[in-house]
């Protein structure tokens, strides 16, 4: 997974340290990084991978396309703040037992807290948008909707923040400001998440020692089950069988790169197969 810093990324970690607050920066980077974690743990298991993340101030920017389905992509999208809430609680327990440690865990607590809410906001990029894109029938007048409003929402935050020169300057709302309105305006990380049988996956090394595998796997079960056993170093077999264990056919790595470009990952294998081989007799 490739990571891109963006500068407005740079521009907050220069203000926290120009500012005494390193804490602070180190707790909104656990913050982050804990988020883009989530996202890319979440694509594996729905048998995706993250090509690229661009770190932001309030996160990673990542994208989704139309190759996958809506509950794939709900699910990809709030792994990551519901993983920042757990984050939170998990520190706020701690403080009942260590106490001591509030001082040095605050930070982590806040910016957790921070990265949850702020990132279910229904607005282009964060990952509300990518919910209730994956909801509505009129995608495209919705897009449009959430990008007007994330520049409208971006102005009103960077006016805020501006204003507090005249009290407590906070410049993060500044930052989150143009964070929305960059965002919005030149849409950056579009098409971040891929099939993983898209990659290089099948580029075998096979001067080296490639193992051969074969796995038994539902006919039930949904088709990134297979593709998150995909591997560079080995050959997968897989046996598809009934609630009996019988098999009912066999795949190699060939029809799995073909069957997971032609239908959605949550599919389930028989149906993926029969869609994309109609003559296959069971």
């Amino acid at each position: 997974m490739k990571l891109r810093i963006h500068p407005l990324f740079v521009v907050l970690c220069l203000y926290f340290v120009f500012t005494g607050r390193a804490l602070a920066l180190a707790g909104y980077t656990v913050a982050i990084v804990a988020h883009e974690i989530a996202h890319s743990r979440a694509a594996a298991w729905r048998g995706y991978s993250l090509g690229a993340i661009t770190l932001m101030p309030y996160g990673g920017v990542i994208d989704g396309g139309a190759n996958y389905s809506a509950a794939d992509n709900i699910f990809i999208a709030l792994a990551a703040p519901v993983f920042n809430a757990l984050v939170a609680v998990c520190v706020v327990a701690l403080w009942w037992l260590m106490p001591d440690c509030y001082a040095y865990t605050r930070d982590i607590c806040v910016a957790n807290v921070a990265m949850c809410v702020v990132n279910l906001l229904p607005v282009y990029p964060l990952d509300g948008y990518r919910v209730v894109f994956s909801l509505v029938k009129r995608k495209q007048r919705a897009l449009r909707a959430m990008r007007v409003s994330g520049c409208l929402i971006g102005a009103v935050l960077a006016a805020l923040g501006a204003a507090t020169a005249f009290f407590e300057f906070n410049p993060t709302l500044i930052l989150f400001g143009f964070f929305l309105i960059w965002g919005a305006l030149f849409r950056i990380g579009d098409a971040m998440i891929m099939h993983l049988a898209s990659g290089n996956i099948f580029d075998k090394n096979f001067r080296a020692c490639v193992e051969k595998r074969t796995f038994c796997i539902s006919s039930d079960a949904p088709l990134h089950a297979l593709v998150v056993n995909l591997r560079r170093d080995a050959i997968a077999l897989f046996d598809i069988v009934d609630r009996a264990g019988r098999v009912l056919f066999t795949l190699d790595e060939d029809d799995v790169a073909l069957i997971s470009t032609e239908c959605e990952l949550s599919m389930p294998i028989a149906a993926a197969v029969a869609k994309t081989y109609p003559d296959i007799q069971n």
